[in-house]
């Protein structure tokens, strides 16, 4: 079982968060994730396919973190277990959480409120995914968050974008952010694929 917190700072600074249209985009952005060296990708169980999108990524990218997101249930969870490296979900489930702790698997539930942080603490969870961050108040809210939840570390998603990211890295309390622009449409590759792995390079090789 990896730590959250390894998780979260293996990503960094952005986590790409994968909504693919077809087996064939998700097959063509794996490729490109690969050669970029990409290290954590969150593919999200938002199409009939998308188990086996987490399986192309795992076959094309062995040394990247592959995660689940939009997790809801319980045989989701049990599913990802096998078959990811991380789960995520976009609000905190108790049942999802005490499945975890049991099977050993990585989880960093969704939070948007203190009530929801302060109930996935007392659940041992430090490491949280705040959803939709930018719809519940963004930078503002993740500044208010540092003085009652000291250690608690967050990887923003929703509404962030290549224009804001950084405001949200420069916070002490984000280990990383989630980001679905890292992730290009079909026709986005066809016409500018090279411009795509040129920003994926220059993106992850400045992490030191």
């Amino acid at each position: 079982m990896r730590d959250a917190l390894t998780v979260v700072k293996k990503a960094a600074p952005v986590m790409p968060v994968g909504q693919f249209k077809s087996l064939d985009h998700a097959k063509a952005c794996a490729e490109l994730f690969a050669e970029a060296g990409v290290p954590a990708v969150e593919i999200t169980l938002r199409h009939d396919d998308a188990w086996q999108m987490v399986k192309t990524f795992r076959d094309f990218m062995p040394k990247a973190l592959i995660g689940v997101g939009t997790v809801l249930n319980r045989r989701q969870m049990l599913r990802a277990v096998d078959e990811a490296d991380f789960v995520i979900s976009p609000g905190f489930s108790r049942e999802l959480s005490m499945l975890a702790h049991k099977t050993l698997t990585t989880y960093i539930p969704g939070v948007a409120t203190a009530t929801e942080i302060m109930a996935a603490m007392a659940e041992e969870h430090r490491v949280f995914k705040m959803y939709p961050a930018t719809a519940i108040g963004g930078v503002a809210l993740l500044k208010a968050l540092t003085g009652p939840f000291p250690e608690a570390v967050f990887c923003p998603t929703g509404g962030i974008s290549e224009a804001n990211y950084q405001e949200y890295l420069a916070l002490p309390n984000v280990a990383c952010v989630g980001g679905s622009w890292l992730v290009p449409s079909e026709e986005a590759l066809a016409k500018d694929r090279d411009g795509y792995l040129s920003m994926l390079h220059n993106l992850y090789s400045a992490v030191v």
